[in-house]
C-alpha cells in the first residue's frame, strides 16, 4: 500500500495505491465513508458510475491497463479502476496498479495552485486520453487488415478482425459510461465548476473514433468472406469444368469400348470373325459412331468457347 498526499488551501488531495483491509479500516474513519462502501469499491467489475452517499459523491473511473493481453476485449481486460471520492474538504483516489495520470499529478503538485473542480477536470482528462493511444493503434492494425485483404495475404484475417471489434466495442461501452458519468456529475453542487465542454469534446472523438472502428472492421470482414466465397466459387467453377471435359471425353469412348468388349468375348460361333471384311467394318461403324457424338455434342454447345 502506497499513501500520496497533498494539501491546498481549500482541500486536500489522498491517493491511496492498492489498499488492503486495514487501510479501509482507517479511511473509513478518517474520512467518515462507510467501510463496507470502501471494501467493495475495489471490485475489479465495476463500470463507470456516479453513487452519491450523504456528504460524498464516489466517481468510478476506467482507465486503460498498459499491462493489458494482445487479446483481451472486456472492459476489465482492458481497463483497471480509479475510484475517486469527492467530500466537502478532500479528494480521495483508489486504485491497484499505478496509473500515469495520478503519478504525472504527484509530480507537478508543488508547482500548482488548483481548485478541486480542476484537479478532478485533470484527472478525468487523462484517464480518458488514456486510451488514445491504444485506439490509434486499433486503426493501424484495420489499415493493415484492409491491405492484407486487397493483396490476397488473407492468413489469419478473421481472427484479428475479431480482436479488433471486440476492442474497440470494449473501448466504446466505456466511453459511453463514462459519458453518463459526466451527465451524472453535473447535478452535483461540488462539481459543478467542472468544464464539461472541455471534457466531453475529447470523449465525443473517441466515441465517434470507436463507432467509425466498428463500422469500417465490419465492413472489411463482410469483404473479406465474399472475396473467400467468390474464391471458392472459382475453384468450384474449374473444377465443374474438368469434369464436363471429362464427361464429354467418355461420351466418345463409351459406345467404343462397348463394341470392342462385344467382339472381345471368345465365343466360337461369331459371323462377323469369318468376314472378309469385318474388321474394317467395325472400324468404320467405330468412326461413324465417333462422329454422330461430336455432331451431337457440338450442336449441344457443349465444346463451345463460351461455356469454358
Amino acid at each position: 500500500m502506497k499513501r500520496f498526499e497533498h494539501q491546498w488551501q481549500e482541500f486536500k488531495w489522498i491517493d491511496i495505491e492498492d489498499p488492503n483491509k486495514e487501510t479501509f479500516v482507517d479511511l473509513a474513519e478518517e474520512f467518515e465513508i462507510p467501510f463496507q462502501n470502501l471494501v467493495t469499491c475495489m471490485d475489479p467489475e465495476h463500470l463507470p458510475r456516479v453513487e452519491y452517499l450523504d456528504h460524498i459523491a464516489v466517481v468510478t473511473l476506467r482507465h486503460f491497463d498498459s499491462q493489458a493481453e494482445p487479446t483481451a476485449g472486456t472492459i476489465q481486460e482492458l481497463s483497471t479502476k480509479l475510484v475517486v471520492y469527492v467530500g466537502k474538504k478532500f479528494v480521495l483516489t483508489l486504485h491497484r496498479k499505478p496509473l500515469p495520470c495520478i503519478d504525472d499529478k504527484k509530480e507537478k503538485v508543488n508547482f500548482e495552485q488548483l481548485s478541486m473542480a480542476q484537479l478532478l477536470g485533470r484527472l478525468f482528462l487523462k484517464t480518458m486520453e488514456s486510451f488514445e493511444a491504444p485506439q490509434e493503434e486499433l486503426i493501424n492494425k484495420m489499415d493493415t487488415i484492409e491491405e492484407r485483404i486487397y493483396a490476397l495475404k488473407r492468413k489469419h484475417i478473421l481472427r484479428e478482425g475479431y480482436l479488433v471489434k471486440r476492442r474497440a466495442s470494449g473501448f466504446k461501452k466505456i466511453f459511453k459510461f463514462t459519458d453518463a458519468v459526466l451527465t451524472n456529475l453535473q447535478q452535483h453542487e461540488k462539481i459543478t465548476k467542472l468544464n464539461y465542454d472541455y471534457l466531453r469534446d475529447p470523449l465525443s472523438i473517441l466515441i465517434f473514433d470507436c463507432d467509425n472502428i466498428v463500422e469500417e472492421i465490419n465492413g472489411l470482414l463482410n469483404l473479406h468472406l465474399a472475396l473467400m466465397s467468390q474464391k471458392t466459387n472459382e475453384a468450384s467453377f474449374k473444377t465443374n469444368e474438368i469434369m464436363r471435359i471429362l464427361t464429354v471425353v467418355s461420351i466418345f469412348f463409351l459406345p467404343l469400348n462397348f463394341l470392342a468388349g462385344l467382339y472381345g468375348m471368345n465365343f466360337k460361333y461369331m459371323p462377323e470373325l469369318d468376314h472378309h471384311n469385318g474388321y474394317y467394318v467395325v472400324l468404320g461403324i467405330m468412326v461413324v459412331i465417333a462422329l454422330g457424338i461430336l455432331t451431337w455434342v457440338w450442336r449441344k454447345g457443349w465444346l463451345s468457347k463460351e461455356d469454358f
